[in-house]
């Protein structure tokens, strides 16, 4: 949509049908079914309420999404990749079934990468394919560390020991190749890396949350912006992370872009308006589980309160996000009404699923109240 912080309602509402005629669809339907969902109210003179039962407007709001999609793939193919198909929830899978039905007919190549565990309901249509992804073999490492040194070769024993330890996981050889080389302890020579001292004094990684920590250790005070950004979440944006970090934009530019030129966190746009994501759920683990337990909570308290004073789009159109900081944060009464709001919010759309989630995540709270109290 493209959104701005400094939208209001009304010009958010422009966005949203500017968007929506540029394909053949009933306007004043299609902007009632997808107003909701960025919680835009509709002026009555305009857009009339649709006679719509919850679960037919959610039915048919995704059927407009893949309308737009097949909208898409009439003017040029359509490549859609989704990726940890294993974390999706209910409502986007019943939306990629829908999906799936029409990639016969339409020029639209759907990927999904997902979990051996993930079990999809659709895995025995003829058109689908399943490729299995297996660790990789010894020549395979070699090529990828290779091509992490930047064609540089590292030497043969320390090569070996890499692919003992990283028992052929891709993301384990990258991340422990990249801490090595960030160590000190190789150094380029022409087309190869020496090592600067003995073998045995070479420090190796044994687990990949050690050479993502050994990465992150090495950032300084760079690292403490990775670990107050894992709170936020796998995703975060500029504008949030800076008013909740509260560094002065030079310094917390600079800290990002060594985040980025690490690879540990991929940018989308430039300040004031960038996103960023960290390129895996690991390693924001890794920069999350580092925080003392106190620090962590007082993050969540900072971060939720932030949300609810100065983002209050996100806490109206994400309750449950502010729940689950405030969760964390041990505040348990915020955290219980946020759960209540966030199931409340997923009944009206008829994402039954999610508001019994959302209402047990409450439930759960309110149970343990009483033990909480007299541990006090």
């Amino acid at each position: 949509m493209r959104f701005q912080a400094e939208d209001t309602p009304d010009e958010k509402l422009g966005k949203l049908e500017q968007m929506l005629s540029q394909y053949r669809l009933p306007l004043e339907e299609s902007v009632q079914l997808f107003a909701p969902l960025f919680s835009l109210p509709l002026p009555e003179d305009r857009y009339p309420a649709l006679n719509l039962s919850p679960q037919r407007q959610r039915q048919k709001t995704l059927e407009t999404i893949v309308a737009i999609l097949l909208e898409l793939a009439a003017h040029q193919p359509v490549l859609f990749i989704l990726e940890d198909l294993h974390w999706t929830d209910p409502s986007t899978l019943e939306l990629l079934n829908l999906v799936l039905d029409q990639t016969p007919t339409a020029a639209l190549f759907a990927l999904f990468t997902c979990r051996p565990y993930f079990q999809p309901i659709w895995s025995h249509k003829s058109y689908l394919s399943e490729v299995a992804v297996h660790r990789l073999s010894q020549p395979q490492i070699e090529r990828m560390i290779t091509q992490v040194a930047g064609g540089k070769t590292l030497p043969h024993a320390v090569m070996q020991q890499i692919v003992e330890k990283t028992d052929g996981v891709p993301l384990f050889v990258e991340e422990i190749t990249k801490s090595l080389l960030e160590s000190g302890q190789l150094k380029a020579v022409d087309g190869h890396y020496e090592l600067t001292g003995a073998l045995s004094a070479l420090a190796i990684p044994a687990t990949l949350q050690d050479a993502l920590m050994a990465r992150l250790d090495r950032l300084v005070s760079a690292k403490g912006i990775a670990q107050l950004a894992a709170v936020i979440g796998r995703q975060f944006a500029y504008d949030l992370l800076s008013t909740v970090s509260q560094l002065d934009e030079a310094t917390l530019q600079r800290e990002l872009g060594r985040l980025v030129e690490a690879e540990i966190v991929y940018q989308r746009g430039l300040p004031p308006q960038s996103t960023y994501v960290f390129k895996h759920a690991l390693i924001q683990d890794a920069a999350y589980q580092s925080l003392l337990k106190s620090t962590r909570q007082h993050y969540h308290q900072h971060i939720a309160q932030v949300l609810e004073v100065q983002f209050s789009e996100i806490a109206e159109a994400q309750p449950e996000l502010l729940a689950h900081h405030y969760t964390e944060a041990s505040l348990y009464e915020q955290a219980v009404s946020y759960w209540h709001r966030a199931g409340q919010r997923a009944h009206e759309r008829s994402a039954h699923v999610k508001a019994i989630r959302y209402l047990n995540n409450g439930l759960a709270i309110l149970q343990t109240l009483p033990e909480r109290a007299a541990c006090r």
